[in-house]
C-alpha cells in the first residue's frame, strides 16, 4: 500500500464528510422551508356573551358583558374567586393584537382592589357616560408590556370594575364606556 494512497483516502474522508454535512444542510432547509405550517391564531375566540348569561344565572347578580368592536375577539371569561370575593373576568384582544382584561367583584374590597391593581398608581380620574373612572398607570413599564401597563377602576356601591392590560388608552375609554353604558341597565 503506498502513502499516495492512504493520503487520497484521508482526503477523500474529508471531502464526503463535508458533501454530507452540506447535503444535509440542504434537506433540513428544503424541509422547513418546504413543509406547510398553519399560522392561524391557535386561540379560539370565547362566546363572551353567553357564558356571561350562564353566570349571572348562577352569581344571582347582573354580569357585565360589554358590546366591544366587531374586529375584537374574547380569549376568555370565567367566574373568579379571589381573596373571599367573587368576580366576573373578560379578556379581549385588539385588532392590533393587544390585550385588555375586566374583572367585575361583585362585593370587592381594599384587599381585592390592592391585588387586582398590584404595581400600578392612581393618576387622575376620568368621567365617562356620568361613571367616575379612576386612572392607574404602573409603577414600573416593562418591554415587552405587561399586562397591567394601564388600568381603570370603577367603584360603585360596594363593587368595583377594574379593566387592564396594554391597549392604546382610546381602546380602553372605548371599554370603559361600554361598560359604564351598560351598567345603567
Amino acid at each position: 500500500m503506498s502513502d499516495s494512497a492512504a493520503k487520497h483516502r484521508a482526503k477523500q474522508t474529508v471531502r464526503n464528510l463535508i458533501l454530507s454535512l452540506l447535503v444535509s444542510l440542504g434537506l433540513m432547509v428544503a424541509l422547513v422551508l418546504g413543509v406547510p405550517r398553519d399560522d392561524s391564531n391557535r386561540v379560539n375566540p370565547v362566546d363572551y356573551a353567553q357564558i356571561a348569561q350562564e353566570a349571572e344565572a348562577t352569581v344571582n347578580k347582573t354580569v357585565l358583558a360589554p358590546t366591544v368592536p366587531a374586529d375584537w375577539y374574547s380569549n376568555g371569561a370565567r367566574l373568579e374567586n379571589e381573596l373571599d370575593v367573587q368576580s366576573w373576568y373578560i379578556g379581549f384582544v385588539t385588532p392590533d393584537n393587544q390585550f385588555i382584561g375586566m374583572s367585575q367583584a361583585f362585593e370587592s374590597n381594599p384587599s381585592w382592589l390592592a391585588l387586582t391593581l398590584q404595581g400600578n398608581w392612581q393618576d387622575g380620574e376620568v368621567v365617562l357616560d356620568g361613571k367616575t373612572w379612576q386612572i392607574w398607570p404602573t409603577l414600573t413599564p416593562s418591554n415587552p408590556p405587561g399586562t397591567k401597563e394601564y388600568a381603570m377602576v370603577h367603584e360603585h356601591e360596594g363593587s368595583a370594575v377594574v379593566i387592564f392590560g396594554t391597549a392604546k388608552k382610546e381602546d380602553f375609554i372605548l371599554l370603559a364606556t361600554e361598560i359604564s353604558k351598560q351598567m345603567d341597565h
